[in-house]
Formats: structure tokens, C-alpha cells, sequence
């Protein structure tokens, strides 16, 4: 039997992707701002030439990003749309409390790493906000959040009167020899150092230390500086989209 192909969306507080997917293989992908209007999602899904016509899956941690994109597709006259949360349940135990106020993309990431590791995992997500994903004995059990990468430069910008807003760019040098290097050596290796702490935190509460994963649009850049981390995996929450919409065991 074929793989079904539907698209996935993955819609963050900041950005979107959306990959156009064949079971659990992305076969095609690109970004877009959770705060784009309709006409600007339509533009990027004709722009992209996505087939409208197939199912769209969505997971969202951004209410009105999701409304733009559900606008779009039905205008495009598009195929059947699953938000999951709302129309549809993301098939893992969850174990937060209340457990409606969970994201989507949290339990996806939960239902990916089950699948590759079994029933013990930790998922670190580098978006937004860093997200750190408690998998234990097969259930979702809540975890960690602290401000973003990005969102950490954008607050030294718009807090301080002349800090300007710097973009990550690689390994720094340690020592900033200006003031821009010198905020992406704080960010970077600050960063690491948190990771790294708080996965050895998390570690300590599970008998036997379990596979630990990331992804995220910062994870390919910075999760080979940070120990601890097992593999990195962009893809996981869409595998997690398409676990919960039934394309894939």
C-alpha cells in the first residue's frame, strides 16, 4: 500500500513549516511567519506549488497563525483540514496538568521520540523557546521551557539603548573583540552551558539515562557543542504530525 501523502504544519510562535509529506518522509518544505496574513500564506503555498487538494494536518502553538492558514486553504478550495487538539487527538498519555493546555507540538515531538526510542526520551526543541520533552514509560510528562536563542537577542535589543539586534552565526570566538561578536559569544556558550544543565537535571530523575533528541530551527546549529545530545532530527515534529494523523507506525 502507498504512503499517504497529505501536508504538515508545524506553527510556532514565531515561524512555520509546512512539508509536504509521504507517510513520515518529508518530500518537500518551506518557512513561513506564523504572523503572515491570508493572502500571504495563499502567495507561499501557490509560490511552492502545493497540492491543495490533499489533507492538511496542522500542529499549533499560535492560534491566530493557524486561522491564517486554515483562511488559506479553504480559499484555495483545499482538502480536508485536522487541527489536531481540536478535531483530532494526539494518541500518547499526557500526563501535565491541565493537560489541554499542553502544545501540540510537544506531544508530537513525545509521539516521534516513542517510536524511534521507545518509552523513555528527552526532546530538546530549539525554537521560539527552548522546549525540553519528558517522555517516561511511554507517556508525556510535561518538562522544561526557557526563552529562545533568538528571543534572548531580540530582549537585549529592545531593552537596552544602544545593543543592536544581532543574528547567531556559527561558533564564535569566546572573546568578543566587538560588541556583536561579544553578544554571540554570550548567547552561544550560554546557551550550551543551560542545555547541557538542564538535561543533566532531567537525567537524574530516570534510572537509566534515556536517548535524548533535538530539533528545532537552532538545533542543527548549536546541538553538536552541547553534550548530552544523542541525534538531531529537523524533521521530528512533523513524524510526530504524521504519527497522530495516522500515516505511519
Amino acid at each position: 500500500m502507498a504512503a499517504k501523502q497529505f501536508v504538515a504544519a508545524d506553527i510556532g510562535n514565531t515561524s512555520s513549516t509546512i512539508a509536504v509529506m509521504r507517510g513520515l518522509t518529508v518530500t518537500s518544505e518551506f518557512d513561513i511567519s506564523s504572523h503572515a496574513l491570508v493572502k500571504d500564506v495563499h502567495d507561499a503555498l501557490v509560490a511552492h506549488k502545493v497540492d491543495a487538494s490533499l489533507p492538511l494536518v496542522i500542529a499549533s502553538v499560535n492560534p491566530k497563525g493557524a486561522d491564517m492558514l486554515e483562511f488559506a486553504w479553504r480559499a484555495m478550495g483545499g482538502g480536508k483540514i485536522t487541527l489536531l487538539g481540536r478535531d483530532k487527538k494526539i494518541p500518547i498519555a499526557n500526563k501535565t496538568n491541565p493537560p489541554e493546555k499542553t502544545g501540540q507540538d510537544r506531544l508530537a515531538n513525545a509521539l516521534a521520540a516513542r517510536r524511534r526510542c521507545g518509552d523513555d526520551a528527552i526532546v530538546v526543541d530549539f525554537g521560539t523557546a527552548i522546549t525540553f520533552d519528558v517522555l517516561r514509560n511511554g507517556a508525556y510528562e510535561g518538562g522544561v521551557i526557557t526563552p529562545g536563542i533568538g528571543l534572548a537577542m531580540e530582549a537585549l535589543h529592545q531593552k537596552t539603548a544602544l545593543l543592536p539586534l544581532v543574528r547567531p552565526e556559527g561558533r564564535p570566538p569566546i572573546v568578543g573583540h566587538d560588541t556583536v561578536s561579544a553578544i554571540n559569544a554570550g548567547v552561544f556558550y550560554g546557551y550550551i552551558g543551560l542545555v547541557e544543565n538542564i538535561l543533566r537535571e532531567l537525567v537524574k530523575t530516570y534510572k537509566k539515562k534515556p536517548p535524548v533528541l533535538a530539533t528545532g530551527g537552532y538545533g542543527a546549529q548549536i546541538s553538536v557543542q552541547i553534550k548530552g545530545i544523542d541525534e538531531v532530527l529537523p524533521h521530528l515534529t512533523h513524524e510526530g504530525i504524521a504519527l497522530a494523523f495516522g500515516a505511519g507506525k
